[in-house]
């Protein structure tokens, strides 16, 4: 864990290694925290050092002989991040989908027709506009742990869906507002609020773009969420204030990608 603190992943993943050389044949039956431990850091150090193919099979083994779904989450999240480094962003789209099912969540596949999902997101984007930025910063935390864990799948399917599946890309924003509405703010609220602001853009909206991406910053400061501060910033910074004030945004900007590329 040091090591990986230190982004010494070469090291990391040989100790790591070496660790799981040391367990014996039935390690699963009486050392089974340990194992999940210690094989989930496995492949996030080789995950870091671009060794997919090891990644997947280290992920073969956790989903095999996770017990429970929740211990697999951790394994789920890098076999899926690794799959889009891969550009492999269709199997990484479709395993989301999947854990998000079993934890509750459900992303309409096919999609429903276009004036549904226009409906559901004027219906959000109203909800949001109407709250101050007082009040939502004293909204209530999310506590479920099923809905926190789906609120991290879906962050990364706001990039994927980006990239491959547009058409997707509102219905996962909409997902994400509706879980933060009913079970309360996360760190990946932020996120969700500003990928809200930045494709009200699109639709030329900057008076609501502007309320919510201030809502997204807000929460960002209030959740000290610095993971997230580079998607943060590029889509609120380089999106309508941006368009109002392209100069008072530079330094914003700068910041997102110091935090980004640290």
């Amino acid at each position: 864990k040091k090591a990986m603190s230190l982004a010494a992943f070469s090291i990391a993943a040989s100790y790591l290694k070496a660790g799981l050389d040391m367990f014996l044949d039935n390690h699963w039956e009486h050392h089974y925290d340990l194992s999940i431990e210690l094989y989930s850091l496995y492949a996030e150090a080789e995950y870091s050092n671009c060794h997919f193919q090891e990644v997947g099979r280290v992920a073969g083994i956790v989903l095999k002989a996770g017990k429970s779904f929740e211990d697999k989450h951790r394994v789920y999240a890098t076999l899926i991040k690794a799959l889009g480094v891969e550009n492999r962003i269709e199997d990484a789209i479709e395993i989301s989908f999947c854990v998000l099912s079993q934890l509750g969540v459900h992303c309409p596949s096919p999609l429903p027709d276009k004036s549904i999902i226009m409906n559901d997101w004027m219906e959000m984007k109203i909800t949001f506009e109407k709250k101050s930025d007082t009040e939502f910063l004293n909204y209530k935390e999310m506590t479920n742990n099923n809905m926190m864990a789906a609120m991290k799948f879906l962050h990364l399917l706001i990039l994927y869906t980006f990239l491959s599946k547009q058409e997707y890309f509102p219905t996962i924003i909409i997902q994400m507002l509706k879980l933060t509405l009913h079970h309360g703010v996360c760190k990946e609220s932020c996120v969700a609020l500003a990928s809200c602001s930045y494709l009200l853009c699109e639709f030329q909206d900057f008076e609501g773009s502007e309320h919510i991406g201030s809502l997204s910053t807000g929460l960002l400061e209030r959740s000290k969420a610095q993971e997230y501060r580079s998607q943060v910033h590029l889509c609120v910074y380089g999106g309508v204030y941006g368009f109002k004030n392209l100069k008072l945004c530079v330094e914003p900007l700068m910041e997102g990608y110091r935090v980004g590329m640290q």
